[in-house]
């Protein structure tokens, strides 16, 4: 048993000089000599003092470690009393074996509550610049001494087992616009810190803005690796976000995971496989984030969006999408390609389904303190109607009785959207293959859009309208008090039916039309637009029919009660509710919503073969109510067989007034003027040869105040 004795010999050996170096040691290193090396580390290589508060010592249990205590670093000069960095303790444990093998491995280094405040000036100084490195020549080439052969010599010499920072706190102001930003929170893990190995790393905090507050709460994790050509790469990154604070109306949780690679040659990091995922959104792809030239970052992507509800997104940001169908822009996926650095985001590359509506094209924003627009954008049909806030529900109660009623809530005004849409310089294109807006239905749409220094115009605007083709333009002024509309239209060959019956509700005319105009007025909606318009229109169409309206009935009857004056037998009617007409013209001036006409003239087909009703006269068209009233005379044309045309003189014009509303115009013959001139005709009949011209004068004064003339 000599063999026992001698090794519990060499364990209480062991332990007792264990002992008696954890009681010596730390009496043995000279705690103001280290403070005074710290202080002149950091005034050597920062230029700004350090304060050590307490004493930095070495410990020998429960392992070897060197402790540090309150340390505090000067804040650049201008920048205030309070301190540019500083950390409440910080722990180096050190491993004891490989130590006495000359060989020095931490164990782990713990950094309690550091703070580091970032400041800019209201000069746009900042409180960092002395600190960063300053551009150096090139040194000269040197030999195997150099700072490699150190960096090979230390290699696998020294190692860090684990570094840990707990409760960090980050601080950003500028005092110019009072902008800031705060990281706090912050707690980071590090695994072995070995150049050769993984490096495991996991870290969490919150950051908060400024007024309105906003905040994010992140989680990360990840294991790195270091390749030799000293690129790292993590493969299973993922970052956990909880995002809250104005705008958002609750959380929103969303989680990124990568395949992450990180080049400090180029100073790029690029992210494979990449995967965004929350409630409203999801998406994949590939980014790169670079520095470029003048050292500006530059980004670049190819997403693929698999899902978005932006209904919903808005929703979380405290707006309502108002749209007449409630699933409008809830489905919404495609591919982006996009460029952006400091001061332009561009997306190349834009082909999204949006509600099944395919659109295509790019666009581009630049310069975003003052922003300007280019887009150039096809869709394959597009119903606006979908989009556009849907007609108000109707009151479900009556007012009670003896209380005022409700005023209606005035109609949504454009002017305060449109002011800021003027404002902004854009310039685009837009062409659609089919489009519905109002209910109007067009097809092969081609604009221009153009905005800036209060003035936005569409020029040119051209489209397939009913079989037809229409061209206009649109400008909009908003450098006055109330926005102004300037608005030329030019249509031709359109079928009447279906544009009447999308505007109104009643195909009131059938046929071809051709119409055009020069209008001004208020850049409004509905009633109101309408009600402000002044200018000139014109409208002209060819064999149609007027449904609901038949003026040769009419006038066939009103000859009907002439005819039983002189004792003849009526011609037959037609029995059609309609009117057939081969001509139609109208124009004239438009003023406050009302469309005057002095020129109207109507060639109406008659019952009668070879016959025709040329009908002339004036009235107005209310363009908001769609009310006409119009006072016509219809005059009966022969066509010869050459084809020439002449007025019947057998047959005396006849007086017409047309009045009401699509679906309920009345045609009232007026036959007072025509019933007097037949009654003077055939008095004069019976009276014989007039001798002289006082009794024919008596006999029409005496007619005249009979039938009120």
């Amino acid at each position: 048993m000599k063999w026992m004795r001698r090794l519990l010999f060499a364990v209480a050996l062991l332990v007792a000089a264990l002992v008696a170096a954890a009681l010596l040691l730390p009496r043995l290193v000279d705690s103001e000599t280290l403070r005074s090396m710290l202080v002149i580390a950091a005034r050597t290589h920062t230029g700004r003092e350090l304060t050590v508060e307490g004493e930095v010592h070495f410990a020998l249990l429960p392992r070897p470690a060197v402790v540090l205590p309150r340390l505090r670093l000067a804040n650049a000069e201008g920048f205030g009393a309070e301190p540019f960095a500083s950390l409440e303790e910080a722990r180096a444990n050190l491993r004891l074996w490989p130590l006495l093998r000359g060989r020095l491995q931490i164990a782990s280094v713990h950094i309690d509550r550091p703070q580091l405040r970032l400041m800019m000036d209201a000069r746009g100084h900042s409180n960092w610049a002395d600190l960063l490195p300053q551009p150096q020549p090139a040194p000269p080439a040197r030999g195997a001494s150099s700072s490699g052969g150190i960096m090979t010599g230390l290699a696998g010499r020294v190692g860090i087992g684990q570094l840990t920072l707990r409760e960090a706190d980050i601080l950003w102001t500028d005092q110019a616009s009072g902008r800031w930003a705060r990281l706090h929170d912050l707690d980071i893990a590090l695994g072995a810190l070995d150049p050769g190995g993984p490096l495991p790393l996991s870290a969490s905090g919150v950051i908060d803005t400024g007024d309105p507050q906003r905040s994010a709460q992140l989680e990360l994790a990840a294991t790195a690796q270091r390749a030799a050509n000293g690129t790292w790469r993590a493969e299973d990154l993922r970052l956990d976000a909880v995002l809250g604070g104005a705008p958002l109306r609750e959380a929103l949780t969303l989680r990124l995971t990568a395949d992450a690679g990180f080049d400090p040659a180029q100073t790029r990091l690029r992210l494979r496989r990449l995967m965004l995922e929350g409630d409203p959104v999801q998406l994949r792809g590939e980014l790169t984030l670079a520095r470029g030239d003048d050292a500006v970052p530059v980004l670049g992507a190819q997403l693929r969006l698999e899902r978005l509800d932006a209904r919903a997104l808005a929703t979380l940001f405290g707006q309502t999408l108002t749209t007449a169908d409630p699933q409008a822009l809830t489905r919404i996926e495609g591919d982006l390609d996009i460029g952006a650095n400091t001061s332009e985001i561009n997306l190349a590359r834009i082909d999204l389904a949006v509600d099944d509506i395919h659109w295509r094209g790019t666009a581009r924003v630049s310069d975003f303190s003052d922003p300007a627009l280019r887009f150039a954008l096809e869709v394959d049909r597009l119903d606006l109607d979908r989009y556009l806030p849907g007609e108000p529900a109707p009151a479900q109660h009556a007012p009670a009785v003896g209380s005022e009623p409700t005023p209606a809530a005035p109609a949504g005004s454009p002017a305060d959207a449109l002011r800021r849409l003027a404002r902004l310089d854009l310039d685009g294109t837009l062409n659609v293959a089919t489009l519905t807006v109002r209910g109007l239905s067009f097809e092969r749409v081609a604009l221009r859009a153009r905005s800036g220094d209060g003035q936005m115009t569409l020029q040119p605007v051209s489209a397939s309208l009913y079989g037809g083709s229409a061209e206009a333009s649109a400008q909009v002024d908003v450098r006055r008090s109330e926005p102004a509309l300037r608005l030329k239209l030019a249509a031709t060959d359109v079928a009447a039916g279906p544009l009447l019956a999308a505007l109104t509700g009643k195909d009131a005319l059938q046929g071809r039309i051709a119409l055009g105009g020069e209008l001004t007025g208020a850049a409004a909606t509905g009633d109101a637009l309408l009600r402000s318009l002044n200018g000139t229109a014109r409208l002209s169409s060819s064999d149609g029919v007027l449904k609901g309206i038949n003026a040769d009935r009419s006038i066939c009857q009103a000859r009907a009660v002439i005819a039983r004056t002189r004792d003849k037998d009526a011609e037959e009617c037609d029995p059609s509710p309609d009117t057939r007409f081969s001509a139609l013209r109208m124009s004239g001036p438009i003023a406050a919503g009302v469309w005057r006409s002095e020129d109207l003239m109507l060639e109406q087909v008659r019952f009668r073969p070879g016959r025709f009703y040329r009908i002339t006269g004036a009235g107005t068209l209310d363009l908001a109510s769609s009310e006409i009233d119009y006072r016509l005379k219809a005059a009966s044309v022969r066509r010869s067989a050459d084809g020439a045309a002449q007025e019947d003189a057998r047959e005396a014009p006849v007086p017409l007034r047309v009045r009401g509303r699509p679906g309920a115009f009345k045609v009232e013959p007026e036959l007072k003027d025509a019933l007097r001139d037949e009654a003077v005709r055939r008095l004069q009949e019976k009276l014989g040869p007039k001798p002289d011209g006082a009794r024919e004068s008596s006999g029409k004064t005496m007619l005249r105040g009979l039938f009120g003339r």
